[in-house]
């Protein structure tokens, strides 16, 4: 008998830029760096995650600290996993203590259903949007 997805088993581990990076991938059609930077030099500098559902990986994620603000610099799903939904939850229990998350994005969709979650446009930029949401 076939599980549905809120049935299904999450698990949430650090990683290193090998794993990430394939994960990944689909960012680059989204670069916000201008060709600046690159995910190589950002999984080697920030830190990794994998979220495996049911012991596959179905989405990655880089994280850096700014000060008192974790900034996410790049993540990516699987076809069907609601990033925005998944990493409003993980992504916070990782922040508690810090003021805030922010990421830049170039995706208005990503925009919309980020301010769903609370958070709130930050500032506008030559390759995107900075969004940030205050921590309690």
């Amino acid at each position: 008998m076939a599980r549905d997805a809120s049935q299904a088993r999450l698990t949430l581990r650090e990683a290193d830029a090998a794993t990430v990076l394939p994960l990944l991938a689909p960012v680059a059609q989204y670069d916000t760096t201008g060709g600046i930077d690159s995910l190589e030099r950002m999984a080697v500098s920030g830190r990794a995650f994998v979220i495996e559902q049911d012991g596959a990986p179905v989405c990655a994620y880089l994280l850096e600290r700014h000060g008192r603000e974790a900034f996410v610099t790049a993540a990516a799903g699987a076809a069907g996993v609601c990033l925005t939904d998944l990493l409003a939850e993980l992504i916070e229990a990782q922040a508690v203590g810090l003021d805030s998350i922010a990421f830049q994005t170039r995706r208005r969709g990503l925009i919309r259903k980020a301010i769903a979650k609370g958070y709130r446009v930050a500032g506008h930029v030559k390759n995107g949007t900075i969004m940030r949401k205050e921590l309690q």
